[in-house]
C-alpha cells in the first residue's frame, strides 16, 4: 500500500494521458496534458493543489491490499498443498 500511495500521482497521470481521446470521439472531460510528465504534474498542482496529486490514490490502496491478500494467500494455500501432496518438479526448488 505504501508503495500505491508514492506513486499514486504518476499512475493519474498516466490514466489522464490514457484516457485522452480525439475531440470528434471525446465523451466528457478530457486532459489536457502536453508536456511530459513534470507539466502535467504542476498543471494539476496549479489547478487542485497537493490533494489533487493523489486524488484517487484511497481506491488505489483499497484495490492494492485485496489483490495482495488475495495473491499472498493463493500463493500460502498452493505452497501448502504442494508440500503436503508430496509433489516434486524437476527443476524446481521450493523456497
Amino acid at each position: 500500500m505504501i508503495g500505491q500511495l508514492l506513486v499514486a500521482n504518476n499512475l493519474q497521470v498516466k490514466t489522464h494521458i490514457q484516457a485522452k481521446a480525439n475531440a470528434e470521439i471525446a465523451v466528457g472531460h478530457q486532459h489536457e496534458h502536453s508536456g511530459g510528465m513534470t507539466s502535467a504534474l504542476r498543471t494539476i498542482f496549479a489547478n487542485h493543489g497537493i490533494p489533487g496529486l493523489w486524488r484517487g490514490a484511497t481506491a488505489a490502496m483499497i484495490r492494492v491490499s485485496v489483490g495482495s491478500a488475495t495473491q499472498l494467500s493463493t500463493y500460502s494455500w498452493t505452497k501448502e498443498q504442494i508440500i503436503m501432496r508430496q509433489v516434486r518438479v524437476k527443476y524446481v526448488h521450493m523456497h
